[in-house]
């Protein structure tokens, strides 16, 4: 997938359809200005100012900015440990591990590159998941899901021969009927860094990219005006982009006719 890219086409088409419709009333060009381009004193951004048949005519649509909080999960493999585990720095010793989780406590290893550790949040909790229970919404929470505590691992864990690889280590108590057996895999539901927290949400639709990736969404401050924002995408997830930087909540943002808005500011196919 490259959104990027099919914005930059769609921004060359757009300034193009922006003269055109605008064009297409002789009458409305005749009495005023159909899109008129204003500098901002202090700023590179320009100010745009449309005529109502203008709007109209381009189908220009806008939402506000939400304020929302972000759940961050990733669902990934795990593994049913064997026979005992060794404990690092919290708890010297070694801990059987037993066949079920009604008869004690079951320990999991999930593996995971240098930077996928990274990006973990381990004071969030974690679900797992036995392979045979259908999770439909992918979060880990299903009903049958078990919550597990992360234990630490084994000092000296023998990962094998890939570099940069490590793992986190997970107790699972006593649940139900379920039952998990040694060299079982399984999956994990495990909290991203970010998770739970409050961050700015806009539709990915409103997000306008420059040739140098530069990231902007155009404001809508007031009736028929808009002015280009830059901001900070800290990730996507979905249809979304969740901000580092950018508007406040509630700002109105253009989802429907930001690149024919960039098309006439930068002058691409001809715009002022």
């Amino acid at each position: 997938m490259n959104k990027k890219y099919g914005w930059i086409v769609l921004l060359l088409l757009g300034a193009t359809f922006l003269l055109t419709a605008c064009a297409g009333d002789a009458s409305v060009s005749e009495k005023e200005s159909a899109v008129t381009i204003k500098e901002i004193a202090g700023s590179d951004f320009k100010r745009i100012e449309l005529s109502q048949k203008a709007s109209d005519r381009l189908g220009i649509q806008t939402t506000g900015v939400l304020q929302e909080l972000v759940i961050r999960q990733r669902l990934v493999g795990g593994e049913v440990l064997g026979d005992s585990l060794v404990l690092g720095s919290k708890d010297n010793g070694v801990i059987p591990v037993s066949g079920a989780t009604g008869s004690g406590v079951v320990y999991v290893r999930v593996r995971l590159n240098e930077s996928d550790l990274n990006k973990v949040d381990r004071s969030q909790a974690v679900h797992v998941l036995p392979l045979d229970i259908e999770d439909d919404d992918n979060d880990g929470e299903d009903e049958d899901g078990l919550e597990a505590e992360e234990i630490d691992g084994p000092d000296d864990d023998d990962l094998g021969e890939v570099a940069g690889e490590g793992a986190l280590y997970y107790a699972i108590k006593a649940s139900g009927n379920r039952t998990l057996v040694a060299g079982q895999r399984v999956r994990v539901a495990l909290s991203l860094t970010g998770s739970g927290s409050q961050s700015r949400v806009v539709p990915y639709a409103a997000v306008i990219y420059g040739l140098h990736g530069e990231t902007w969404v155009y404001t809508n401050p007031e009736p028929l005006v808009f002015v280009r924002v830059p901001i900070v995408i800290d990730y996507i997830e979905g249809d979304f982009a969740v901000l580092a930087e950018g508007p406040a909540a509630d700002t109105l943002v253009v989802t429907v006719g930001a690149s024919e808005l960039f098309g006439a500011e930068s002058g691409v196919g001809g715009g002022k």
